[in-house]
């Protein structure tokens, strides 16, 4: 029984918990929806969607600055993330408004409102996931984002029996959460000062603009896989990346995990170990099984064993080039990882620019991703060891819990 309970302790206090939990509550309400809410099934997956947008915003803007130690050692580190949270609603409910306008425009002026609104609730709740990662410890910060799917769940659940629109599922457990944390106690070691509006959102710019240049990658390679090799590539690719779920979901707790931890980050983890063995178990399967490749896809059960094992090769050269990346940004100047960022990013559009001439076919497309990968990820190398050992941001925020209270020291100029 005790060692149960340290299995079950060990695993609340992983990020693979909350991305397991955050995935599949994404995904048991998009079954519901189908199973019983099809007439809005398009505004739950548009929902799920935008719903990247809170989580890839406040790590930019809360999480990462904190990661990094640049965070000044007299700020409110809780109010400021609440203050980000507060200061970003408006324009991310703007683009969320466009979105579903755009996407379903037949939809009501109800229906768009539903379908944004847990996506502005969700920002104030990232984002005291990252403060209470720094101020109150990881097991008391994975509890948000880990009772809000949970939540989301059970509301969705008890949503469909009670024939409510399931669009609208994660508002209460997002409401309960939100409440209390807010109703809970400070740190005593929390900081005085409460940022204005222009500090709260500079500290974080930089890698808001990492953020979006990395999303704009993401959405330029399938349009230029359709491009240089049809609708066939863009199916495989989809086909591929729902096939390694399982691995970007492992992957995804490997970074949060180093950022959470910021420069007290290890290279050897137990994530990293099980990211790896992930990638192996999906690359087995994918290469060696053409049975489940003709279940993700007919196109993907057609593609070739080389072709197959190159995009494998593809994703373990990313895996690389994250932990290196995420390393990096703990370690450097925002200015220079900045720099670094979107060197590596200009080495991928340059891949892709490569691809629309020279490739013809799916295989063409995998051997510019290897090699791209593979360069991006020596940059990083090269980055990392150019950077100042000492390099640290200026009055920078390091909050190690230590039981009930918390401890402020400034990080390294």
């Amino acid at each position: 029984m005790r060692v149960l309970t340290s299995t079950a302790a060990r695993l609340q206090r992983s990020q693979v918990s909350v991305q397991a939990f955050t995935r599949l509550s994404s995904i048991s309400l998009f079954l519901l929806a189908s199973w019983a809410d099809g007439d809005r099934l398009a505004l739950v997956a548009l929902q799920g969607t935008l719903l990247a947008i809170p989580y890839a915003l406040m790590e930019a803007l809360v999480g990462r600055p904190l990661s990094a130690g640049v965070v000044p050692a007299a700020w409110n580190v809780e109010s400021w993330a609440k203050r980000v949270a507060a200061l970003t609603m408006l324009p991310v409910g703007l683009v969320a408004f466009t979105a579903v306008s755009v996407a379903l425009p037949d939809s009501s002026l109800t229906d768009r409102l539903f379908v944004i609104a847990p996506v502005l609730l969700q920002l104030p709740v990232e984002a005291l996931f990252w403060a209470c990662a720094r101020t109150r410890g990881t097991a008391r910060a994975n509890l948000l984002p880990q009772l809000t799917a949970i939540g989301t769940l059970l509301g969705g659940t008890a949503f469909v029996a009670s024939e409510v629109r399931v669009d609208v599922a994660a508002l209460p457990a997002q409401f309960l959460v939100l409440t209390w944390v807010l109703l809970r106690p400070r740190t005593g070691s929390a900081g005085r000062v409460r940022p204005g509006a222009r500090a709260s959102l500079s500290v974080g710019a930089v890698y808001c603009v990492a953020a979006l240049v990395d999303l704009s990658y993401t959405v330029a390679l399938p349009a230029v896989a359709g491009a240089v090799a049809g609708q066939t590539a863009v199916v495989v690719l989809r086909a591929l990346d729902l096939a390694f779920g399982p691995f970007h979901v492992v992957l995804s707790a490997s970074t949060r995990e180093d950022i959470v931890a910021g420069r007290r980050a290890r290279w050897v983890t137990a994530t990293r170990g099980l990211t790896l063995v992930t990638w192996l178990v999906v690359t087995a399967v994918v290469v060696g099984s053409e049975w489940v490749r003709g279940l993700l896809a007919a196109d993907l059960a057609a593609v070739g064993a080389a072709a197959l094992a190159g995009y494998c090769a593809y994703k373990l050269l990313l895996t690389v080039s994250t932990w290196t990346s995420v390393r990096h940004m703990i370690r450097a100047r925002p200015r220079r990882y900045l720099v670094s960022a979107v060197g590596s990013r200009a080495i991928a559009f340059g891949g892709v620019a490569v691809a629309l001439v020279w490739a013809t076919d799916f295989s063409d497309l995998v051997i510019q991703l290897v090699v791209c990968e593979a360069l991006v990820g020596a940059w990083f190398l090269v980055r990392m060891r150019s950077t100042p050992s000492d390099e640290a941001g200026p009055e920078a925020v390091e909050v190690v819990p230590e039981s009930r209270t918390s401890s402020v020291t400034a990080a390294p100029a």
